[in-house]
């Protein structure tokens, strides 16, 4: 790649920092009374005895159930048709998971691939083109876009923009809104092995690679999860995204640096050792991403065990080199079996 395209890789990430930096302003450098009101928030996630054991966070509550409520032909395309499904569970009985469903027709699919949009996405016919779902498609594969909680067709009246309820400006709540986005992946997969009868693996990107690393320590079942510019960490990330002051100074946050990762540590992948083996992870990254920096997703793939990766040209919002990424990623799916 020409050091020209990885300079606009990088300008174009560096304007939506700048843009994300004036949502952490509201957020984190708040009043004394709301600084007290995100700790009181964030305390219930520090209980060591939860910390020691991180997955009881996602524990399903008992006789949870999936089934589809409703199911119809959005279109054709090219060797079968993409269906729309709506999946009633007991998490949130009146907003059911909504899935946008690639089935393959004269052809059995070895797989599902079950793909997981971004912040601010969910619209199917966009995420599609971003989760490279015709890809997939093409190899054999069948393809399950998933909408999370809060995006796209599931964004509450209100909201300003697709994802402003995920991130609300209190611990508990993303806390919550994460946790419920992991428990419908795993439910959603679930529901995909039992209808389709072969094995079924995430590709999330973003924040979706996010919650699919961490499915890949809740559920031995997953026959892969590749992981795109995935976050580690959100404290992290939400530190990187403060405001500076003066010559590169940052103003005294509400959280400080170790009380925001600790407040959402529950939920971060590092903190779930991996339940699916390593020949069957895969990291994809940006060398130019600086909206998730080159960091997070090497400190996932070091918490993995060091799996494949593949490490493209260009940035988060213009990565550039696309037809690589696909190739690493239909050569993995490959060397398992599946494409």
């Amino acid at each position: 790649m020409s050091l020209p395209l990885l300079l606009t890789a990088t300008a174009v990430d560096a304007t939506l920092v700048q843009a994300m930096r004036l949502v952490v302003r509201r957020f984190l450098l708040a009043d004394d009374a709301h600084v007290e009101g995100l700790r009181r928030s964030a305390a219930p996630y520090l209980d060591p005895a939860l910390l020691e054991a991180p997955q009881r966070f996602f524990d399903l509550p008992p006789g949870s159930a999936v089934r589809l409520a409703s199911s119809r032909t959005v279109r054709v395309v090219r060797g079968g048709a993409v269906l729309s499904h709506r999946l009633a569970t007991d998490l949130a009985p009146d907003d059911p998971i909504h899935l946008a469903h690639w089935v393959q027709q004269g052809r059995r699919p070895h797989a599902t691939v079950l793909a997981v949009h971004g912040f601010t996405m969910g619209w199917p016919r966009f995420d599609a083109i971003a989760l490279l779902a015709s890809e997939w498609f093409r190899a054999g594969l069948d393809v399950a876009l998933l909408t999370l909680p809060f995006h796209g067709a599931r964004t509450p009246a209100g909201a300003s923009f697709s994802g402003e309820a995920f991130a609300r400006p209190d611990v508990a709540e993303l806390n919550t809104a994460a946790r419920r986005s992991v428990q419908e992946i795993l439910l959603a997969a679930r529901w995909l092995r039992a209808e389709a009868g072969h094995p079924v693996g995430l590709l999330g990107m973003s924040l979706g690679g996010y919650l699919c690393a961490t499915a890949a320590g809740l559920d031995t079942d997953l026959a892969f999860v590749v992981a795109m510019v995935p976050p580690a960490c959100f404290g992290d990330l939400a530190w990187r995204f403060l405001p500076e002051r003066g010559a590169g100074a940052r103003r005294t946050p509400a959280l400080g640096y170790d009380e925001l990762r600790r407040a959402f540590r529950i939920h971060s992948p590092l903190a779930h050792a991996p339940v699916v083996s390593r020949e069957r992870l895969l990291v994809v990254a940006g060398r130019g991403d600086r909206i998730v920096p080159p960091e997070h997703p090497t400190s996932l793939w070091r918490h993995w065990g060091e799996p494949p990766v593949h490490w493209f040209d260009g940035s988060h919002l213009a990565p550039f080199g696309r037809a690589g990424i696909a190739a690493a990623v239909r050569a993995h799916l490959a060397r398992l079996g599946f494409a």
